[in-house]
């Protein structure tokens, strides 16, 4: 593999900052650099390079939905072509071009779910919020530039030596959004102050469940008790057919496991859905892929 590629695997498997949006989109981008630096002589050992790659990228990230989806996706129509193209140089240019087309494609679905996501924000809102989602920011940030006034509390969201929320609080600031940062143990009693509550997603599972950063799950809880709009904004890229058809990855450490019936909603780019019908979403992406590769 080149050591440049290499590098950049290494990068994202050790970052501890970034979301999985974020991190899928650099997953592309190393994928399309994996493209350029080749030194593969065939069209054989082109393909086989980059099925190393995408490999590579998934298991640096396995409960990062995204970064599967997204370096499977662009693998599957690059070993599709090359099993009907000869000229090496032919695939690379397809390969780049394709790379380009689902960097604008991530692009675009992230600013849709971000639109709709402003949408559950109104004037005078309390909304509360935990860990560091840059699509969450994102939705803060379109809806004070819509001029909309609200208030944030985010839960402090500490793991190891790295308090996320102060990320989040960080980078709402520098937006004029008033925010506040509240310990950990105390988003029980605070989430009484609210009037939804909003946070990002690494994975929705076909079982059932939104991966995201601690302490999602008690967040999710305490607003239920409270009975609480608890909302999540993500990409359906983020929706795992991946461990459904496979044994699910193992929760990287300092993320949560929250069960959908505690969700009031999923903020997508098509719209906002039922945890039910994100299920089913998940299941019809499982039979097209299916499908796709010649099974039942």
């Amino acid at each position: 593999m080149d050591t440049k590629v290499a590098e950049r695997i290494k990068r994202l498997k050790d970052d501890r900052v970034h979301g999985a949006g974020w991190l899928s989109r650099q997953a592309i981008s190393i994928l399309k650099l994996a493209i350029t630096e080749s030194q593969a002589q065939t069209v054989a050992d082109f393909a086989e390079e980059m099925r190393l790659v995408a490999a590579e990228l998934t298991q640096a990230r396995p409960s990062m939905t995204p970064i599967a989806n997204y370096t499977n996706q662009l693998l599957h129509q690059i070993i599709l072509k090359s099993q009907n193209e000869s000229d090496l140089d032919s695939l690379r240019s397809f390969a780049r071009a394709k790379g380009n087309e689902l960097l604008n494609s991530s692009a675009r679905a992230l600013l849709k779910a971000v639109e709709y996501g402003c949408g559950i924000i109104n004037d005078l809102d309390t909304i509360v919020t935990c860990s560091y989602s840059s699509t969450v920011c994102k939705v803060f940030e379109l809806a004070k530039q819509k001029e909309t006034e609200f208030h944030v509390i985010v839960a402090e969201s500490r793991f190891n030596e790295q308090a996320y929320g102060e990320i989040t609080a960080q980078q709402l600031t520098k937006h004029q959004i008033p925010v506040e940062i509240t310990p950990d143990e105390k988003v029980h009693l605070r989430i009484s102050r609210a009037d939804k509550a909003l946070v990002g997603a690494d994975s929705i599972t076909a079982d059932g469940y939104l991966i995201n950063g601690a302490p999602t799950f008690v967040l999710a809880q305490a607003a239920k008790q409270s009975r609480i709009p608890f909302y999540t904004v993500c990409e359906t890229a983020k929706f795992d057919i991946q461990g459904y058809m496979a044994k699910t990855p193992e929760l990287e450490p300092g993320f949560d496991k929250t069960p959908l019936d505690l969700v009031t909603g999923i903020i997508t780019e098509k719209g906002t859905m039922k945890p039910s019908m994100a299920i089913a979403y998940i299941e019809e992406m499982i039979q097209l892929h299916l499908e796709a590769n010649g099974e039942k």
